[in-house]
């Protein structure tokens, strides 16, 4: 992989209003799902139908996993930027990538790895051993979780157990990814109710995504009633996104679930690890016949993962991807105006000069 070798030309990073809630609050508003409970397959479809995401613990991951990938990353983010270019690949998208998300503007206060999982289409022999190492023993036991959450998905939704598995983990020429975002202190702190954006808010269009972060805050989630919620940090769980594409297999029983990070104001660095769960480009997406009752409409034309996933990386983070694929409205428009949008004029939120420095420092 090679890295970015120029400075970025970004101006400014933007900044986002961020919702006042205390922890409790936030908690509250997340489903926590135990996955090795005897009810587990029904918990989950509670969640992606109510939510779209949730808290899963007794995952089967050994803490020190996690806690390897993680030191390994956290060593390789703090090497000398000249180093991270000559280890990496510039984001093109797979490889690494800083500030910039995307080649359509996007920008956020972060730098990241994003590596392909089925395909060794990132080589990744030229990375730090040890880090090479932890990221080998996390992704096959990340994998395993999002199979058995798949899983759990198909029987909460009735159908045959293996059918969503299939068509994801361990599948030739499936698309799976892992994306390592390291979020750095960010100096300034933004007035009133606003913060820097670490990652703009957007929905996952893959069919879901298992996330973990160090102890360090950030994530948010929009909930159905419009508000943002924060989501307290828990090394020791998973979180799972609901996926664009999950969305039209349920034919909008469980919708993807917008989210967004705030870039850290204090002096620790978060770190997130996310596996993406997506199918071969081949794989045919459209609402399961098992899940459509008697008469009832798809919301959705039929298309394939290659052909979303393509749509997916010409727009822009925040723009309703879904949108073109849409038959007829569904019942819960992902548009509309957003009681708490993002703060689009940064003379309202933070001085000219003062963005300025934020571009600058990192």
């Amino acid at each position: 992989m090679v890295a970015i070798t120029a400075p970025s030309s970004i101006d400014q990073i933007p900044l986002m209003r961020c919702p006042k809630a205390n922890a409790g609050q936030a908690a509250a508003a997340i489903p926590c799902v135990d996955l090795s409970a005897p009810g587990a397959a029904a918990a989950v479809a509670d969640a992606c139908r109510s939510v779209g995401f949730f808290r899963a613990t007794n995952h089967g991951v050994p803490a020190s996993v996690a806690d390897a990938l993680e030191a390994g990353a956290m060593a390789f983010f703090a090497l000398p930027a000249q180093d991270k270019v000559d280890m990496s690949g510039a984001a093109r998208p797979l490889g690494y990538g800083s500030k910039s998300i995307g080649s359509n503007g996007d920008v956020g206060w972060l730098e990241y790895l994003l590596l392909s999982v089925s395909a060794n289409s990132v080589k990744i022999s030229s990375l730090p051993p040890s880090l090479r190492a932890a990221l080998e023993e996390y992704t096959a036991a990340v994998r395993e979780v999002g199979g058995r959450v798949l899983e759990l998905i198909a029987e909460g939704l009735g159908v045959d157990r293996a059918l969503l598995r299939s068509m994801v983990v361990g599948r030739e020429g499936g698309d799976e990814l892992v994306r390592v975002n390291h979020y750095p202190p960010c100096p300034l702190r933004a007035p009133g109710d606003c913060g820097v954006t670490g990652f703009g808010e957007h929905t996952d269009p893959q069919i879901i995504s298992v996330l973990r972060s160090n102890c360090t805050a950030g994530l948010q989630i929009k909930l159905r009633d419009g508000r943002w919620v924060p989501v307290p940090p828990d090394p020791e769980s998973f979180f799972v996104n609901v996926g664009d594409s999950l969305q039209v297999l349920t034919n909008g029983r469980f919708r993807s679930v917008k989210h967004r990070v705030v870039a850290p104001e204090g002096s620790h660095s978060r770190l997130s690890v996310i596996y993406f769960g997506g199918p071969a480009p081949s794989q045919r997406i459209a609402p399961l016949p098992q899940v459509m009752r008697d008469g009832e409409q798809s919301l959705y034309r039929e298309f394939t993962w290659g052909e979303y996933k393509r749509a997916a990386y010409e727009t822009r983070l925040g723009d309703h991807r879904l949108g073109s694929f849409e038959l007829r409205a569904a019942s819960e428009p992902a548009g509309g105006a957003d009681p708490q949008p993002h703060c689009s004029n940064s003379s309202t939120c933070m001085p000219p000069q003062q963005q300025q420095q934020v571009a600058q420092v990192y």
